[in-house]
C-alpha cells in the first residue's frame, strides 16, 4: 500500500509538471499570436490612418468667384472657403433680403469675438432689452465658432442709436426700420441707427449675418464697407403653432422663437387650445386645464406664458394667444353640471371634434369672459386679440332653445352673428370697456356672408380657405394663411381610420412658400396686414416640430419682409442654404434643402 501510494504520488507530480509545461506552451503560443495580431492591427491602423491623411491632404477644394458665382476647384494651395466666397462673390448672403444693400468695396477682416465693444445712445426704458440683445449677439458668435481665439484679432466697435426710447412694446404701427453701416477705416466699426429698439434688434441680426466662420483659417470674418437700409413690407409676420393637438415643451417653443428672430418674423401665434386638450392654466378658471390637459407635465403655467412673452419680446416678437371658441371646444369644459341646460359644451359627446359652446347656458359666456381676462393679462398685449371662431357648425346649434326663442331656424347665419356679438361684448368687458384695435377671426363661409356686416365691430380675418374677395370688398383687413401655400402640416397623409386622404395634401415645398403673393392675386394690398404660416399638429410631435417649420418658414419670412418681385434661383438658393447653416449653428433643426453637393457647387442644381 505504501509503495503504491508513493508510486501514485510520483505519477501525479510528473503529470502536474507536464500540465504546467503544456499551459506555458499554450500561453506562449497565444501571447505570440496576440503579438502578431496587435502588430498587424497597428500596421493596418497606420496604413488606414496614413491613407486617410493622404486622402484629406490630396482632396482639397477652393472656390473662385466667376461671373458672380462661386465655382469649386481641386487645389493643393491655400483654399478660399465656400462661406467666404459666398459672402464676397456677389451680394452678401443675408436673409431675409434687405431693402437696400450698398457694398462700396468688398473686403473682410478677421475679428476677435472676445473683443467686441458696445456704445448705446438710448434711454432707460429699453436699455435692459438692449443689454439682453447684445448679450445674445455675442453668444451667437460663440456658437458660430466655439472655443478660444488662436491669436488676438481686430476689435469690433458697435454703436447703437435709438431715437424713440419709450417704445418697449411691439405693435402693428411700430417702426422696425434700421440703418446699418460697417466700415474699417482706422477702426472696425458698425453704426446702427433706428427709430425703435425693434429696428435696432433687426440691425444686430443683420450684422451677425455679415460675420461668418471661415473653416480654412478657423476664424471669424466680417464684411465691411457695407451700407444697409432696411424695413419690412408688412407689419404682421407670424408663425402659428397648434399646441392643443400635441403638446410642446416651453424650451422647444423658445427655439422656434430663436429661429423667428433670425428670420425677422415678429408674431408667435399659439393656437393654445382646441377640442382635444386645454393645456394652459388660467388663474380665473383653473378647472379648464385640470380637466383638459393631457397630463400634469403637459401644461403651460401663467409663469411659463409670462416668461415666453418676455423672452419673445427681447427677440422682437409678440405672442398672440388664441383660445378657440365657440367651436373647437370640448376637453376641459366638462366641469359644468350634467343637465343639458347646464352643460358648457354640446355636440361633442359622439364626436369630440364637434364640440360647441352651449347657447342655452349663459354661464358659458361668463367663463369665456374670464378666459379673455386672463389671456389679456398674461400676454400684456391688447392691441390684437384672436377669438378663434374656426369652423363653426351651425347644425349643432339648430335644435337649441336659444335658436327657437329667437326664431332663427331659417337664418342660422344671423344667429351666429348674434352669438358672436355676445362673445365680443364679453371681450370688451374684459378689456376695460373697449374693443381691442384688431379682433381676429378665422375665415369661413360665415365670414364671407353679409352677416359679417352685422357684427358690432369690424373684425380682421385670418384667411386660410376660399376666395377673400367678399371680405376685402367690405373693407376688412386680412392676415393671409393660405392653405396649400402657407400650411406647414400638409402632405403627411391620413391620421385617423375614417379619413380617405390627408386634410391638405400634397406636401408644400419651400419654393411655394416663397413665391405665394396673395395680395397680388387678390388685390386690396392696403388691407393686407401680412401673413402667418400655420402648423396644425395632428401629425407633429416634439421630434418633428422644428423640421416642419424650417426652412419653409424662412422662405415665407422673406416674402413678408421684403416681398421681392421675382425669384432669382441662384441668389435665393445660395442665401437660403447659408441661412439654414446659421440656423443649425445655433442649435435649430432644419429639413434638408437638397444634397450637399448642390451647396458646394452653387448654380449647378
Amino acid at each position: 500500500m505504501k509503495k503504491t501510494r508513493q508510486f501514485s504520488d510520483s505519477c501525479s507530480s510528473v503529470m502536474f509538471v507536464m500540465f504546467v509545461m503544456s499551459c506555458f506552451l499554450v500561453l506562449f503560443s497565444y501571447t505570440d499570436s496576440l503579438s502578431h495580431v496587435n502588430n498587424a492591427l497597428r500596421i493596418q491602423n497606420t496604413f488606414f490612418s496614413e491613407a486617410d491623411n493622404d486622402e484629406f491632404e490630396v482632396v482639397r477644394y477652393t472656390w473662385k468667384c466667376e461671373s458672380n458665382k462661386c465655382v469649386r476647384y481641386h487645389t493643393n494651395k491655400q483654399e478660399v472657403s465656400l462661406n467666404t466666397c459666398n459672402m464676397m462673390c456677389s451680394q452678401p448672403s443675408l436673409w431675409p433680403k434687405p431693402e437696400k444693400v450698398i457694398v462700396t468695396y468688398k473686403n473682410s477682416t478677421v475679428i476677435d469675438k472676445t473683443r467686441i465693444s458696445f456704445n448705446f445712445s438710448t434711454q432707460w426704458q429699453v436699455y435692459n432689452m438692449l443689454i439682453n440683445t447684445t448679450d445674445l449677439f455675442k453668444r451667437n458668435l460663440e456658437l458660430l465658432k466655439p472655443g478660444n481665439q488662436t491669436t488676438p484679432r481686430a476689435t469690433l466697435h458697435i454703436i447703437i442709436s435709438i431715437q424713440d426710447s419709450t417704445t418697449d412694446k411691439l405693435k402693428l404701427g411700430t417702426n422696425e426700420k434700421y440703418h446699418l453701416v460697417v466700415e474699417n477705416n482706422d477702426n472696425l466699426e458698425a453704426v446702427i441707427v433706428a427709430e425703435t429698439y425693434f429696428g435696432a434688434r433687426h440691425a444686430l441680426e443683420t450684422l451677425s449675418q455679415l460675420i461668418w466662420y471661415d473653416d480654412v483659417i478657423d476664424e471669424l470674418r466680417i464684411l465691411h464697407n457695407v451700407d444697409i437700409i432696411d424695413s419690412p413690407k408688412f407689419p404682421h409676420r407670424g408663425v402659428m403653432i397648434d399646441t392643443a393637438r400635441n403638446y410642446f415643451p416651453l424650451d422647444l417653443i423658445k427655439k422656434v422663437v430663436d429661429g423667428m428672430a433670425m428670420s425677422k418674423l415678429n408674431v408667435l401665434h399659439l393656437h393654445v387650445t382646441d377640442a382635444v386638450s386645454f393645456p394652459i392654466v388660467l388663474p380665473r378658471v383653473k378647472q379648464l386645464a385640470a380637466f383638459g390637459a393631457y397630463g400634469r407635465d403637459m401644461i403651460y403655467t401663467p409663469e411659463d406664458i409670462k416668461d415666453l412673452v418676455q423672452y419673445s419680446l427681447t427677440r422682437g416678437i409678440k405672442v398672440l394667444l388664441e383660445v378657440d371658441a365657440p367651436g373647437h371646444v370640448n376637453a376641459g369644459w366638462n366641469f359644468a353640471g350634467e343637465s343639458l341646460n347646464k352643460k358648457y359644451v354640446i355636440c361633442g359627446e359622439s364626436d369630440i371634434l364637434n364640440g360647441h359652446l352651449n347657447p342655452d347656458n349663459d354661464e358659458a359666456l361668463l367663463v369665456l369672459e374670464d378666459i379673455y381676462n386672463d389671456l389679456l393679462e398674461l400676454s400684456g398685449y391688447n392691441e390684437m386679440f384672436h377669438m378663434g371662431s374656426d369652423e363653426v357648425n351651425l347644425t349643432c346649434w339648430k335644435g337649441t332653445q336659444a335658436v327657437k326663442t329667437k326664431k332663427a331656424e331659417n337664418s342660422m347665419k344671423q344667429f351666429w352673428a348674434s352669438y358672436t356679438n355676445q362673445m365680443l361684448e364679453r371681450l370688451k368687458i374684459a378689456n376695460d370697456g373697449r374693443y381691442p384695435d384688431h379682433i381676429i377671426m378665422w375665415s369661413s363661409p360665415l365670414t364671407e356672408s353679409s352677416e359679417l356686416d352685422t357684427l358690432d365691430v369690424k373684425v380682421t380675418i385670418q384667411h386660410w380657405l376660399g376666395n377673400p374677395s367678399s371680405i376685402l370688398r367690405r373693407g376688412h383687413k386680412v392676415i393671409y394663411s393660405t392653405v396649400g401655400q402657407w400650411y406647414l402640416d400638409c402632405g403627411f397623409g391620413m391620421w385617423k381610420p375614417s379619413m380617405t386622404s390627408g386634410v391638405c395634401d400634397p406636401y408644400t415645398p419651400w419654393q411655394k412658400f416663397y413665391k405665394h403673393r396673395p395680395w397680388v392675386i387678390n388685390g386690396y394690398r392696403e388691407l393686407a396686414l401680412g401673413g402667418e404660416v400655420c402648423l396644425w399638429t395632428e401629425e407633429v410631435e416634439i421630434d418633428s416640430l422644428e423640421t416642419r417649420i424650417w426652412p419653409r418658414s424662412a422662405a415665407f419670412a422673406e416674402r413678408v419682409w421684403s416681398d421681392p418681385d421675382t425669384m432669382n434661383d441662384y441668389d435665393v438658393y445660395t442665401r437660403l442654404v447659408s441661412f439654414v447653416d446659421r440656423l443649425r449653428s445655433r442649435g435649430i433643426k432644419s429639413s434638408a434643402m437638397w444634397p450637399r453637393w448642390c451647396s458646394q457647387n452653387p448654380g449647378k442644381c
